[in-house]
């Protein structure tokens, strides 16, 4: 809000990875609410096709601002981008081909990038600063409860880091629940039950990530887990858009 004081915000470099003839130094934004209570922290991976994007993007601040007032940290990071690609570690590339191929089988309609190696790059990234976070959660003052968000591709990519660790050896803390807007996940063989609640909100008119994807995802973990995903399907919702309309407050 105009005159509002900024939140107390603080960057850190989480991880060096690796990409094509050299590596890359990750950063993350760290947003913390105005409160000597500890925060529980909503890491939010952006959007832009896995080709552009930025922790650093004009709407995080807000996202961070809204969040805060709820009580939550909130942590925006960078993840490697298609230039220059990355170089994903060996049992990822070995994992490639088969959640490829499921995506395939499944029927998945979101563009075939949105679920090859730039996609799998993003989950080995959040999952080096889950674990940096988790390192340094007394010095930040947060809870060791973490949420993951995003909008479009930063949706697709949260729903993966909930679910594809398990198969990719890849370490992270229990999440407690995922926020996606516009997103949706494209490997059904490869759910299981993480506990995780997930809020989802689409366009059934979403021609760029058919609502497709997210449907097929809400009846797999009911006949998995039960009532854990929340679908909100609204006409009006523009892609990677984040907001509720009044009628689903």
């Amino acid at each position: 809000p105009k005159g509002a004081n900024p939140l107390p915000m603080f960057t850190v470099t989480y991880a060096t990875q690796p990409i094509w003839k050299g590596e890359r130094a990750l950063l993350a934004d760290i947003y913390l609410p105005d409160t000597t209570a500890k925060a529980d922290l909503l890491v939010w991976l952006h959007s832009g096709g896995f080709r552009t994007g930025s922790r650093t993007h004009r709407n995080h601040a807000r996202i961070a601002a809204e969040f805060a007032k709820h009580g939550y940290a909130c942590a925006f990071i960078d993840y490697r981008l298609a230039r220059p690609p990355a170089v994903l570690s060996r049992r990822t590339k070995k994992y490639l081909p088969a959640l490829v191929t499921d995506a395939q089988n499944a029927g998945e309609t979101m563009p075939e990038s949105y679920f090859g190696p730039r996609a799998l790059a993003v989950v080995e990234d959040c999952c080096a600063f889950l674990m940096h976070a988790v390192v340094n959660q007394l010095n930040w003052g947060l809870t060791g409860r973490f949420l993951l968000g995003g909008s479009s591709v930063g949706a697709v990519s949260a729903l993966n880091v909930l679910y594809l660790p398990h198969h990719l050896s890849l370490k992270r803390p229990p999440i407690a629940t995922v926020l996606a807007y516009s997103g949706g996940f494209a490997y059904p063989s490869f759910l299981w039950p993480t506990g995780a609640r997930i809020l989802a909100q689409s366009s059934p008119s979403d021609d760029h990530i058919p609502i497709s994807s997210i449907r097929r995802l809400k009846w797999s973990l009911h006949d998995l887990q039960g009532d854990i995903c929340l679908q909100i399907e609204n006409d009006a919702q523009p892609h990677d858009d984040i907001r509720l309309f009044p009628q689903e407050r």
